[in-house]
């Protein structure tokens, strides 16, 4: 809270209109933020960035800010991406820090090949203790390799993310997503042919 005092040039000892100046430029801190990541805020941010619990609590009250997940939050001005991807980032993120897209979600996110859009996999090298959200397929206690972003989301790699989608897609898909992600310039040559190889090897 001193932080913010200290932006706003106001001393502590003022309240009422205080207290809404705060919260205001909480909300602006926050927007920065958010912004630059599908409109999504952890509460886990706030005391870096020196915001009170009070004041995010505050916003969701008035409906700044709404709850998409324990700790997880989302600006009220926020307009979805175009390209689709807000489920994606929203799934990620309910999981936690650690977690990233698996298999089939990155080949989707990359529109390497169509799947399932009703199912998101997401990956995590943590345990996860809350429920599990409707439409996530979560691989828990994975062990993160290979993590590369695809629109600012942790993702796992491109190959990776096809071999690890062997017997979840029919393996011709598996194949045109190798033949699209060298088109696109996800893989390179050897890259492709790898990951070739490790599918063979698979089947």
């Amino acid at each position: 809270m001193t932080d913010l005092c200290h932006a706003l040039s106001l001393p502590l000892t003022q309240t009422g209109h205080f207290d809404m100046l705060l919260t205001v430029k909480a909300y602006d801190i926050i927007f920065d933020v958010a912004i630059g990541y599908y409109g999504l805020f952890r509460s886990s941010q706030a005391k870096s960035l020196g915001i009170s619990s009070s004041a995010i609590l505050s916003l969701a009250k008035r409906g700044r800010l709404t709850r998409v997940a324990y700790g997880l939050y989302r600006i009220d001005k926020y307009v979805p991406q175009p390209d689709g991807l807000d489920a994606y980032a929203i799934a990620v993120a309910r999981i936690g820090e650690d977690a990233y897209l698996w298999g089939p979600s990155v080949l989707q996110a990359h529109r390497l090949c169509p799947t399932d859009p009703a199912k998101i996999y997401v990956a995590t090298p943590a345990r996860f203790r809350g429920t599990i959200p409707e439409g996530i397929i979560l691989k828990g206690r994975v062990k993160a390799s290979e993590i590369s972003f695809v629109g600012g989301i942790r993702a796992q790699s491109v190959g990776k993310a096809i071999v690890s989608s062997q017997h979840i897609l029919m393996f011709n898909r598996l194949l045109d997503a190798v033949d699209a992600a060298k088109s696109q310039g996800l893989l390179s040559e050897q890259e492709a042919h790898n990951t070739l190889k490790e599918l063979y090897k698979n089947d």
